[in-house]
């Protein structure tokens, strides 16, 4: 928890040195996505968004490339997830800018296995 925590500082620090907070052109923004989730997400979901295996009692995290799962939950969903934490997952909550949630949201969607999907 100590090292997710760190990270979570270090992105924080480097977001407001890089002025990640305000509007950022489209290519720019879906970078953000994909590094917040490189830095934060990927440690416990994975970097090919396959989730992980359950430390203690918790539930595994989440696989986001589970059609059912990306069926299941709306972007509103998926942002309150990382706002408000859910099970093991920490409360993120205002630590990320809209334009970085919307962008984190994107950058969870691209796992969707589901035809219907593309």
């Amino acid at each position: 928890m100590r090292s997710l925590l760190s990270a979570v500082l270090a992105l924080a620090i480097g977001c407001s040195l890089s002025a990640c907070h305000h509007s950022t052109p489209d290519s720019e923004a879906t970078q953000n996505g994909e590094q917040i989730f490189r830095t934060v997400c990927a440690r416990c979901h994975g970097a090919d968004g396959t989730g992980g295996i359950a430390a203690g009692s918790a539930n595994a995290p989440r696989n986001f490339r589970d059609a059912a799962f990306q069926a299941s939950r709306s972007d509103d969903d998926l942002r309150r997830a990382i706002q408000q934490g859910k099970g093991a997952m920490p409360a993120f909550g205002n630590l990320f800018s809209d334009g970085d949630l919307r962008a984190l949201v994107r950058k969870i969607r691209t796992f969707n296995s589901s035809p219907s999907a593309r």
